[in-house]
């Protein structure tokens, strides 16, 4: 943003502060941040692409993307179209990005719910000696470090080791159905 700024006119001081060029004032009102613009003054918060937009008055935000390259030498190929293999390949792509994100959710929901009732099945202990133990309590003692440790693993873990784990999280989904 800052790049794009002082390439179209504004002179920013060393608090990165610069004159909005979207009203009329005096002393610096607009913050110029890496990746935006705000005018405390006027209200204007935009990124650069809205930024060039509102600047130079363009109806769309492509347009102002193809000034941004054309002004500022990024070669982009904003204008090709792609083939229906690339955009079918995109599609499945993203599809597929759609499905993981989707099975992470559930799988964090499973470990995390099972982890929980493993700490509930703990309190479960008998009050006396006397007393049954619940069977509940039994498991808990047997499962609580292995779900903690899951719990673990799966925050740690990238995607591929977050899949590896997908037969753990199906046996223990399937354990709350059973």
């Amino acid at each position: 943003m800052p790049t794009v700024a002082r390439g179209y006119g504004l002179k920013i001081n060393r608090s990165g502060m610069a004159i909005c060029p979207f009203h009329r004032e005096k002393t610096p009102s607009a913050k110029i941040y890496p990746d935006g613009f705000h005018c405390f003054g006027c209200g204007v918060h935009a990124d650069v692409i809205a930024f060039t937009q509102r600047l130079f008055g363009l109806p769309r935000p492509i347009d102002a993307a193809k000034k941004l390259n054309e002004d500022f030498y990024l070669h982009l190929d904003l204008g090709g179209h792609k083939s229906v293999n690339e955009v079918s390949e995109y599609r499945k792509k993203q599809r597929e990005r759609e499905e993981y994100e989707r099975w992470e959710r559930e799988a964090w929901n499973t470990l995390w719910g099972y982890l929980r009732t493993m700490y509930e099945w703990r309190e479960m202990a008998p009050r006396s000696p006397d007393d049954e133990p619940d069977p509940r309590f039994a498991y808990a003692l047997g499962h609580l470090d292995w779900a903690e440790w899951l719990c673990g693993e799966f925050i740690n873990a990238d995607e591929e080791g977050r899949k590896m784990m997908r037969s753990e999280v199906e046996r223990i989904g399937g354990f709350w159905e059973g």
